[in-house]
């Protein structure tokens, strides 16, 4: 199994997050596909979901890694390009976790989170070069 051997650029796989999936797509039947992605909601703008199912949209972008067919939706894409997919243990609590460079912040119960905004922070390097160019 070589969990690299896709797009890293899109969405990169644990070793544990592929046993994972693929566990759960086998006790699947019929929707042995996994769609993942981002949705608004949430305190923070943004969510993580993923669900198993039988096809996917045309608009949806497919990774298969290790036998497994990942789709994610195309709004989703830039929001989670480049985030490492982990299948995590801690305590009595288990789940899939994304790391996501794209992220500049997460709620407190970790649950959501933001985008960073290009033209934000853009807007703010700049605001913070006239400051400092003012104070000097």
């Amino acid at each position: 199994m070589n969990p690299k051997k896709h797009k890293p650029e899109l969405l990169n796989f644990t070793t544990k997050a592929l046993a994972h999936f693929k566990h759960m797509v086998s006790m699947q039947g019929k929707e042995n596909k996994v769609k993942l992605g981002v949705k608004k909601m949430g305190c923070n703008g943004y969510a993580y979901f993923f669900e198993f199912t039988s096809r996917s949209n045309k608009s949806d972008h497919r990774v298969c890694v290790d036998d497994i067919d990942f789709y994610i939706p195309s709004d989703s894409v830039e929001i989670i390009k480049g985030s490492q997919v982990d299948f995590t243990i801690e305590g009595l609590n288990q789940g899939i976790k994304f790391i996501n460079p794209n992220a500049s912040a997460v709620c407190g119960c970790g649950e959501s989170f933001t985008v960073r905004d290009e033209e934000f922070s853009t807007e703010a390097t700049s605001a913070q070069k006239k400051i400092k160019n003012i104070a000097t």
